[in-house]
């Protein structure tokens, strides 16, 4: 199950989600398909592609392979927990 860090605080900008974390000073950007991914967690990887697939169209590669890019770059910068 994927989770947000608590210390990231969000804004929502319209055609933009904005996660800043409180403990890094840094602040990163969702597009939409980032921005539907964050609001469903907590969820686990597998919600998380069906979600892109019903949202987006998408087949089960690409769904699989847009999640992992999203949730790698999210714990890159300590955005998000696995736990």
């Amino acid at each position: 199950m994927w989770r947000g860090n608590e210390d990231v605080l969000v804004t929502d900008l319209d055609d933009e989600l904005v996660l800043m974390h409180a403990g890094r000073s840094e602040m990163f950007s969702l597009n939409a398909a980032g921005r539907l991914l964050w609001q469903a967690l907590p969820a686990s990887e597998e919600t998380l592609m069906d979600l892109l697939r019903r949202t987006f169209g998408l087949g089960d590669v690409q769904a699989r392979s847009d999640v992992s890019a999203v949730l790698h770059e999210l714990v890159a910068r300590d955005l998000i927990r696995k736990g």
